[in-house]
């Protein structure tokens, strides 16, 4: 390419750059990014590289800032999360004992995904993060040699593989990328980390001042299945990789619930059958199929048989409910529409068959607090933080009406009332007349017998009177209904006397009788 066109070229990005002009970018399995970036920095040229069909970019200044534009770092996202299958190729020569960022994905506080290379420790590493926690893989090898090396980084599922030259390095299991940032404002950089750190660049002297510069050619984000084959073509391929692996086995494990779904449809069948001829051989008529009754705009259903799933639904043009296909999952069966959460902040719901898996962002999602950062709880296992302090049992609980509802640092209580006993959410009444003695026992003796009541017991004698001494059933001091009145009264009265004339002693006060 003469200097003609490619000043040419490089007066067009200008153009787009500068005006405004509208990106369209289209779903594509490659995203080329060097020919989006803002060539208009000072000390950003273009050099021949190792294949003459594209240029290479040539970094020398200390001071730039070679962020891809949002609507392209977006894009980038959008692949990262929607493709098990990422592979990272760039072309690049660098200094020996230099070191810089490839490309990656991070804010100005925050690194999400990078690819570096320092050539101080003759190391190659991979940034990413898992759970929200920064992780760093690390290959030792030796890029900063002065030499122009093809360097492809392929992510499929959790296996990475590492290729130098067309030549596989590196091939280990890690764990879980995360695909989607917490953070909103993540941008994708290509020679450097952000702003002003980790720049890529070549040092050399020239006229006794050093100076510093790095070649980056065909920086590429790929999608296909060994994305790696299209900087090293005659690489092999024999074997699948990690994330086609994990898509058969998914669609085996679809297949063999769906064997198993049939084989209870199967069983069921054969008890309706069986069912039926039973009840044929004694003149006995069950409606086999189930009658829909169209009244004043409603359908009522008659006549249908219980759902064998926790969870049916109701289709179009049909009257009885149905059960969907469940999911096979991590080696358990889910129903249609049941959920969990594999990890913090991911639910995955069964919807037909299929597991859909949804990531919460906590930033945007999560209600907003009305106390400072400082009083912020996170509960392990949970997505959104709370307030010191909440109210839980205020908000909404599930108590039993025979319970009491107790506040805790991160989550409400329920506990049974005395004389009943339960788990708090359902409380039935304790028969105290079972046991004698001990916390839920009665306490009534061999005079009287225990006569149980809601939430509490009562001690009365042989004729059914509740007598006023529990331990006693003299005929004195019985007690019938109708006059539990006035010996409540005389009761009182004996207990106010005994009351006054302690207060009498007590202080020297002269007491009389009657007042």
């Amino acid at each position: 390419m003469g200097p003609v066109t490619c000043s040419l070229q490089r007066f067009v990005i200008v153009v787009i750059l500068l005006y405004g002009a509208t990106l369209e970018l289209h779903s594509r399995d490659v995203l080329d990014l060097i020919p989006f970036l803002n060539t208009t920095h000072q000390g950003l040229t273009f050099t021949a590289g190792v294949d003459n069909t594209t240029q290479a970019l040539v970094l020398t200044d200390s001071k730039r800032k070679l962020a891809l534009p949002d609507l392209v770092s977006q894009e980038a996202l959008v692949m990262l999360k929607e493709h098990s299958e990422v592979t990272f190729l760039a072309t690049l020569k660098q200094d020996i004992g230099d070191s810089g960022s490839i490309v990656a994905f991070s804010s100005d506080v925050m690194r999400f995904l990078e690819i570096e290379s320092s050539g101080r420790k003759d190391e190659i590493r991979f940034h990413y993060t898992h759970d929200r926690q920064i992780r760093v893989e690390t290959f030792p090898y030796r890029l900063a040699d002065n030499r122009w090396h093809k360097l492809a980084l392929s992510l499929s599922g959790t296996h990475l593989t590492l290729l130098v030259d067309c030549v596989k390095i590196y091939e280990r299991v890690i764990q879980t990328v995360d695909r989607v940032p917490i953070l909103g404002n993540i941008k994708l950089y290509v020679g450097q980390r952000n702003g002003q750190l980790a720049l890529f660049r070549q040092y050399r002297k020239c006229l006794n001042i050093i100076q510093s510069e790095g070649a980056l050619q065909d920086v590429q984000i790929v999608t296909q299945t060994h994305g790696y084959l299209l900087q090293c073509p005659n690489s092999d391929t024999a074997c699948p990789t990690c994330a086609q692996f994990q898509a058969m086995e998914q669609q085996v494990k679809n297949i063999y619930s769906m064997y198993h779904n049939l084989s209870l449809e199967l069983q069921r069948a054969k008890q309706r059958i069986a069912e039926l001829e039973q009840n044929r051989k004694f003149g006995i008529l069950i409606p086999v199929l189930s009658v829909c009754v169209r009244m004043e705009h409603q359908i009522v259903r008659m006549d249908c048989p219980p759902a064998p799933c926790e969870k049916p639904v109701y289709r179009d043009g049909e009257c009885c409910p149905v059960c969907i296909t469940n999911c096979y999952f991590s080696g358990k069966y889910y129903d249609h529409g049941a959920s969990y959460s594999p990890r913090v902040c991911v639910t995955c719901t069964c919807n037909d068959g299929r597991m859909e898996c949804k990531r919460m962002n906590p930033e945007t999602e999560c209600p907003r607090l009305d106390c400072p950062k400082d009083k912020f709880i996170h509960i392990h296992g949970e997505c959104c933080p709370i307030c010191e302090g909440t109210d839980f049992c205020g908000q909404g609980h599930n108590c039993h009406w025979n319970a009491t509802c107790f506040n805790l640092a991160t989550r409400y209580a329920c506990q049974c009332k005395m004389g009943f006993k339960g788990d708090g959410v359902f409380c039935e009444d304790v028969d105290e007349c079972l046991v004698k003695g001990g916390i839920h026992g009665h306490h009534c003796n061999g005079q009287t017998k225990c006569h149980n009541t809601v939430g509490s017991y009562e001690c009365r004698c042989a004729s059914g009177i509740k007598p006023e001494d529990p331990y006693n059933c003299d005929e004195g001091n019985l007690s019938s209904p109708s006059t539990t009145t006035s010996s409540s009264s005389s009761s009182a009265m004996s207990v106010s006397m005994s009351l006054c004339l302690l207060l009498c002693a007590l202080f020297s006060i002269k007491c009389v009788v009657g007042h």
